[in-house]
């Protein structure tokens, strides 16, 4: 492919992460390369470097990219008032935008959990659910909904209690076993058990 000119920095970087992720779902995360990326597109591979650094900071942005929507969808939730409600809401919006997304997320979170630690736009993510649950579970316990509890241990344990629903690779399991309508089923299933442990006086 001819060497093309680029002059727009952010269609770079889009073209490129589009190139990315498509790759990582034809060939995936050990076979797509900053080269391959690169003849792809037509352009030098230092243009990725410029942008990216290295495969590292190229699968980190890629992942931004699919936490980022997920954060979005999570923000719409913000304005539901009770806390029970708000908890459903936020499972199904997480549910399905990892069933929209499809593989690439889950193939990705397994082949680099098995070589290395997540990308830091993952673990940030994960950082600003927690908080997320913790204001949800204060909440709740203003309005009467949920128990007095720790909340920052409760928040945790929340996060663990829901991780079929959190983890991409969790739902690509499921996606193998189960309809979608029987893992929004589940989903439902899960909360209500979640709600009624947070609702438990002592």
């Amino acid at each position: 492919m001819a060497r093309r000119s680029w002059h727009k920095s952010a269609d770079t970087r889009t073209e490129i992460l589009d190139e990315a992720e498509r790759q990582l779902q034809a060939v995936g995360y050990a076979d797509m390369t900053i080269g391959s990326i690169a003849k792809a597109l037509g352009m030098s591979p230092a243009n990725i470097f410029k942008n990216f650094g290295n495969k590292a900071g190229l699968i980190d942005a890629v992942a931004l990219r699919w936490v980022m929507e997920i954060d979005a969808a999570i923000e719409t939730t913000a304005g539901i008032p009770s806390a029970s409600l708000r908890l459903r809401a936020m499972a199904h919006l997480i549910l399905e935008t990892h069933l929209v997304r499809g593989k690439m997320p889950a193939r990705l979170a397994i082949m680099i959990g098995l070589d290395s630690t997540p990308p830091p736009s993952a673990i940030a993510f994960f950082h600003r659910l927690l908080q997320r649950f913790e204001k949800l579970i204060e909440d709740g316990i203003a309005d009467g909904e949920f128990a007095p509890c720790d909340v920052v241990v409760t928040a945790a344990a929340l996060c663990d209690s829901l991780i079929t629903i959190l983890d991409p690779a969790a739902v690509l399991r499921s996606r193998s076993l189960f309809t979608v309508e029987e893992m929004t089923k589940k989903c439902d299933q899960l909360v209500d058990f979640v709600i009624r442990g947070l609702s438990l006086r002592a």
